[in-house]
């Protein structure tokens, strides 16, 4: 026969919440750490503890009810042995899941199971008889001694999980949420559970407190994510971190040390355990000197592989609270690795110290340059006036022409070398006033400068005004005395055209390289100087056609549209370029030169 009780609503409920949490578990499970294997049994054992209790409260026979007591049995065994494997997984107590400690740990208790399961000797059942309580027919059953002794078992089980748990969430204070919530959920059934053995309660009503505390399960997996965000031990990180530690209490003696700090140290960890900071500071000096030193540092070396690493010993106290109040707990010492930023820092010095050098030899360069040899040729330029006037010729012409060009290399030599030593001292620079001014610096003859922009650019003036002035010169000397040279706004930048004959277009890549030149007057290192400036300032140079001096066709004057396409011109434009803040740049107003 069978009878119903509002109870076996409740035994009933565990199943249909542990279906859907388990499909979405196995769904959703993506921790590597973690195995899903022991969460997973420990529901599915929980729910089938409950439905053996839900068929034993069912029926009214008192050898069915026997019968179904294995079940009782199996699944309290498979429930505390599963909950210690996935106390130990998630806690990292992995040497409790070692086959042969795992196995000798569990055969007592699966030992005591089947012999709870065939009822041994009459150990576990003494007697069985039917009551009825509250219009329920029930078991009453005088327990043997192996009863007791299979639940002592297990209640070891149970007790070594939690401990697990509790002294984990001592050193995961993030985690205390997951942790207390797994420990709540113990405490329900087995609470009620010692009531039961303890006669407090004529009914066990342990698989009512497993359907109590499902709930808190689901919470752990789905408010607190239990299966994917499982914290790494303490132990895995300060072991396998590369910063060395010393923890001194507050009597100044190694409590606490990992692997690493030893290895530096040369010592094993036991031998640093237990050692006062008198010791350390006088067998380590750099301890000593982190200790006392105001910043709190010192570094150390040490040859590794056959290379010298370097580690920075800092010190800092322990405690007190957040008040302010409690009195210090101890100092902890680290060896922090730093060899990268010594050796990044050794090679700026380096670099630092090669570019020194350099720059000398460039002063040194241009200190030649601008008296060594301009001096002789001064000498030459004055004896050479003086010979005019006693013997012309036109062999004297051609030696002052020679002095010219070697004036002109000279010049264009010493700005190439003061380019490579000269600083950026970036100021506003109004394009108008320094055109105007690098223009007048220019023997541009007839030619004419058109100014498009009121642009103010972020920048060097001295090496702007070079800038232009090699520029406007380039023009002159390739685009003959009547060329008009025209500076304008281009996207990101601007732009020098002229309404020359232009640049070929495979020659266009070659125009910026030192040396060369297409004129028989120059020096090859005017555009050259013109991109080494660019170069310095961030900007990117290009040369392309300037269609009529980069003004639209539309906007010229005169000629037919034939010879204003026949004069492209060369066109330089400059992009990349800062413009600079609003500000008052002291523009100085310069008439067009012509």
């Amino acid at each position: 026969m069978l009878q119903f009780s509002w109870l076996l609503l409740v035994l009933v409920f565990p199943l249909l919440v542990a279906i859907p949490t388990i499909f979405v578990i196995v769904r959703n499970f993506e921790n590597p750490r973690l195995s899903p294997v022991p969460p997973l049994v420990l529901i599915v054992a929980v729910s089938l503890w409950c439905l053996s209790d839900a068929a034993r409260l069912a029926v009214t026979g008192i050898e069915a009810k026997r019968a179904l007591y294995p079940g009782y049995y199996l699944m309290g065994t498979v429930v505390v042995v599963s909950l210690f494997v996935f106390a130990a997984d998630y806690t990292e107590r992995t040497e409790w899941l070692e086959p042969s400690r795992l196995g000798l740990v569990t055969f007592p208790v699966l030992v005591s199971t089947g012999l709870e399961v065939t009822n041994f000797g009459s150990w576990t059942i003494e007697s069985a008889t039917t009551v009825t309580r509250n219009g329920v027919m029930v078991a009453d059953v005088t327990w043997g001694p192996l009863f007791y002794l299979h639940h002592g078992l297990a209640y070891c089980f149970v007790a070594g999980a939690a401990f697990m748990f509790l002294t984990y969430e001592t050193t995961n204070r993030h985690y205390r949420g997951q942790v207390r919530s797994i420990v709540g959920a113990l405490t329900i059934p087995w609470f009620l559970n010692v009531a039961y053995l303890a006669g407090l309660t004529t009914f066990n009503y342990t698989s009512i407190g497993f359907a109590a505390a499902l709930p808190i399960g689901v919470l752990m997996v789905f408010r607190y994510r239990i299966l994917r965000l499982i914290p790494v031990a303490r132990s895995s990180v300060v072991e396998e971190m590369d910063t060395g530690y010393l923890v001194l209490d507050r009597g100044d003696a190694v409590v606490d040390v990992n692997d690493r700090a030893a290895e530096l140290l040369g010592m094993e960890p036991e031998r640093l355990l237990g050692c006062d900071r008198d010791f350390l500071e006088a067998t380590f000096p750099e301890i000593a000197t982190a200790f006392d030193g105001g910043e709190g540092f010192d570094t150390i070396t040490r040859e590794e592989d056959g290379d010298e690493r370097y580690y920075n010993v800092e010190t800092s106290a322990l405690g007190p609270g957040d008040d302010g109040t409690a009195p210090d707990t101890g100092s902890v010492v680290l060896f922090q690795d730093v060899t990268a930023q010594i050796e990044a820092r050794r090679q700026l010095r380096d670099q630092k110290e090669r570019l020194e050098e350099q720059n000398e030899r460039l002063e040194e360069f241009a200190s030649i340059l601008s008296h060594d040899l301009r001096n002789p040729l001064s000498v030459a330029d004055g004896r050479l006036e003086l010979a005019r006037d006693e013997y012309d010729s036109v062999h004297m012409e051609k030696i002052a022409e020679a002095h010219d060009r070697m004036d002109e290399l000279i010049s264009d030599a010493l700005a190439l070398a003061r380019q490579g030593q000269t600083v950026l001292n970036r100021e506003p620079v109004s394009l108008d006033r320094i055109c105007r001014s690098a223009w007048e610096n220019v023997d541009t003859g007839s030619a004419t400068l058109e100014i498009v922009t009121d642009r103010t650019v972020s920048g060097d003036d001295s090496q702007l005004t070079q800038l232009f002035e090699n520029l406007f010169r380039n023009a002159v000397e390739h685009g003959g005395p009547d060329v008009t040279v025209t500076v304008g706004d281009t996207d990101g930048g601007f732009f020098v055209a002229d309404d020359g004959p232009g640049i070929p277009a495979d020659q266009r890549d070659a125009v910026f390289e030192k040396g060369f030149t297409t004129s028989d007057t120059g020096t090859g290192f005017g555009l050259n100087i013109v991109e080494t400036i660019a170069d310095a300032h961030g900007w990117e140079t290009t040369v392309t056609d300037s269609e009529t001096g980069g003004v639209p066709a539309s906007e010229t004057s005169g000629g037919s549209e034939d010879e204003r396409c026949a004069s492209s011109g060369a066109r330089f434009e400059f992009t990349g370029v800062t413009d600079a803040p609003d500000t008052d740049v002291g523009v100085e107003s310069v008439p067009d030169a012509t």
